[in-house]
């Protein structure tokens, strides 16, 4: 009983801060969050993690998440083995995407966002060469590397099955905007920290080395 109640106080922690967060990134403007993009995407592109990995997963963004295309394009151009989360309803999954054309011809789906319909058939991260790095989004993230994310758990069970096939997690980076960084975040136990954290902010990169 003690331990239900400790998840249910955990789940309406969250909850609130969820609620909370959504209503900052509500006000940020589109030219704050194309200005705060451009600067994280610069940071990453100069990150010595992204600069020696040769399997990377990054998201493809939301409208309310920075964005990630320059990103996505400089690893495709740069000859690196580039994966994106595709999600059904039950997990996710990093999926290879070939090359540049190959990433503008995905579908849009429900959220307006760009991903595979043939995950079925496209080369599997788990399953083959495995993951360098991974870029996260999410709602908020602190400075000790702590995420929320929009409840679903897609990436911490990803992590957790990772570890268990290939013993380690890959180099995991979350980017977020300023207004996403908070203090403190709610940790149950099968969430799982990032490496670090690139905020849109001066002194942008941080966490657990």
């Amino acid at each position: 009983n003690e331990y239900k109640s400790y998840l249910r106080g955990m789940s309406n922690l969250k909850h609130a801060l969820r609620r909370d967060l959504k209503a900052r990134l509500r006000k940020l403007t589109s030219d704050a969050k194309k200005a705060e993009s451009t600067l994280i995407t610069d940071k990453i592109l100069s990150h010595e993690h992204y600069q020696m990995a040769n399997n990377v997963c990054i998201y493809v963004a939301m409208p309310e998440e920075v964005d990630t295309t320059r990103i996505i394009e400089h690893a495709l151009r740069h000859r690196k083995r580039l994966y994106v989360p595709y999600f059904n309803r039950d997990a996710m999954f990093m999926v290879k995407i070939r090359d540049w054309d190959d990433f503008l011809a995905l579908p849009y789906d429900t959220y307006g966002v760009r991903q595979p319909t043939d995950y079925d058939r496209r080369e599997h991260a788990m399953e083959t060469d495995g993951l360098d790095l991974i870029l996260c989004p999410g709602l908020g993230f602190n400075r000790t590397g702590h995420r929320i994310g929009r409840g679903k758990g897609y990436y911490d069970n990803y992590l957790t099955k990772y570890k268990l096939r290939w013993a380690q997690c890959p180099y995991t980076i979350g980017l977020a905007f300023s207004v996403q960084e908070v203090q403190d975040i709610p940790m149950s136990p099968t969430d799982i920290p990032l490496n670090e954290v690139v905020f849109g902010s001066s002194q942008s990169v941080t966490g657990l080395k």
